[in-house]
């Protein structure tokens, strides 16, 4: 199947994934512009905060105590190379296999996204603050939700073992 053939009967797939980078971006630009960096705007008072902070590591900020100078670059290129592995899958993947093409077009969305900030700024902005009292989970965007809805999407498609249509 040649490139072409594959992305036309596509199109939605791209569209989604064009659509989660878009709203990912645009939620970072807003809150870079509104929220002073570790500054905390409560959302719902004990469970969501907004709070702007860059993450130099990566995902859940792992590796961010480590140097920055080679952190950041050997995560970008592991993303990048991630990123092309999931976009050939996709190109693979026959055009009937729905739920697994939308599994895959929220993590390249995602991926795509976040890679666009470490390319350009080299830190992810993280922003979306959960918790419950003290307990806090990782401070993440719209680009790892999708990111890890994509992959429990994937993970109950490798479960069922067979390409499912919607």
């Amino acid at each position: 199947m040649h490139l072409k053939n594959s992305l036309t009967n596509k199109k939605k797939y791209l569209l989604i994934f064009i659509t989660i980078i878009i709203l990912d971006q645009l939620s970072k630009f807003i809150v870079k512009a509104n929220v002073a960096l570790y500054d905390q705007v409560d959302v719902i008072k004990g469970f969501f905060k907004i709070t702007y902070v860059r993450n130099t590591g990566a995902v859940w900020d792992i590796f961010s105590d480590h140097p920055a100078q080679w952190v950041s670059p050997v995560i970008t290129g592991l993303s990048i190379v991630a990123l092309i592995v999931v976009f050939y899958f996709f190109l693979k993947l026959e055009a009937k296999c729905t739920f697994e093409l939308t599994a895959l077009s929220f993590i390249i969305g995602g991926a795509f996204g976040n890679n666009i900030d470490r390319v350009i700024r080299g830190y992810v902005i993280d922003f979306i603050d959960m918790y419950i009292k003290t307990h806090h989970w990782p401070t993440y965007n719209i680009a790892d939700s999708f990111i890890t809805i994509g992959v429990i999407l994937l993970i109950i498609s490798i479960w069922r073992g067979k390409c499912i249509q919607f």
